[in-house]
Formats: structure tokens, C-alpha cells, sequence
């Protein structure tokens, strides 16, 4: 069963999200708006960030980066959605996408890239020929 929830930040900014919405791939794990973690994640569902994470998040499904949610360090996704800040590279191989008010700071390989007036990227954006074949791409390390 999905349930709506939302992440509020400091200033009363929010962002909506369904948990549960990737069930058919695998639980929702959300990292909460007082929460702070150090340490890589994998998932096969989708993964919400509300709070701060430092290290690589990986997931089968999609990653949100909340309002108020910081990741410094590489996200790779089906589809990834900033509406907080990122330090780190991005790779979806499928979308990408910057929302008002989002930061994005790393490069971004994907097949399709969204960004809204008002968010912030800096570095670059790449769209390789294995993502355009579907394929997660992997990064140098």
C-alpha cells in the first residue's frame, strides 16, 4: 500500500513523495530530515533522502533527494530527482532531474536530463551510448 509523505525542511520548504511506490521492486528506505549517515547504500527500491548522507547510494529504482536533504558523494539510479543539494556525480540511466530550488555539484550521465529554473548544476552532463541502451553506467573511480 503507498502512503503520501512529506519532507519539510528548516525554512518550511517540502517535497512530496509515495512510499511504497516502488514495491513491486522493493521496499521505499527513507533517510528521515534529522537522520545523518556515513556509509554506502544499496537498494533495490526506491530511496528517499531527507537528511544527510555522506557516501555512494545506489538503488534498482529511483532516488529522491528531498528538500533539505544533502548527499555529498555518487548517486546512481534508474531515475534520480534533486530537490536538495548534491555533491557528487549523478548517473541514471534513464533520467536525471534538477528541481527548483535543487544543487547539483558532479558531473551527470544519463539519457535524459531535466532541470527547472531556479536549480543550480555545475559540471557536466554526458549521455553515453550505454544509457541510451538503458544500461546503469558505471563511473571511474
Amino acid at each position: 500500500m503507498a502512503n503520501q509523505a512529506i519532507a519539510t525542511d528548516s525554512y518550511g520548504n517540502s517535497s512530496k513523495f509515495t512510499l511504497g511506490a516502488g514495491a513491486q521492486r522493493g521496499a521505499t528506505t527513507v533517510i528521515g530530515t534529522e537522520s545523518a549517515f556515513k556509509g554506502d547504500i544499496a537498494s533495490k527500491g526506491d530511496v528517499v533522502i531527507a537528511g544527510t548522507i555522506e557516501g555512494e547510494v545506489k538503488s534498482d529504482a529511483k532516488i529522491t533527494i528531498a528538500v533539505g536533504g544533502v548527499v555529498t558523494g555518487r548517486l546512481v539510479a534508474h531515475e534520480i530527482v534533486v530537490e536538495g543539494k548534491l555533491a557528487g556525480d549523478a548517473i541514471g540511466s534513464k533520467s536525471v532531474s534538477l528541481m527548483n530550488g535543487s544543487d547539483l555539484r558532479g558531473d551527470v550521465s544519463t539519457q535524459m536530463i531535466m532541470i527547472e529554473p531556479g536549480a543550480t548544476f555545475v559540471g557536466r552532463c554526458s549521455m553515453p551510448e550505454q544509457a541510451e541502451k538503458g544500461a546503469v553506467v558505471a563511473a571511474k573511480s
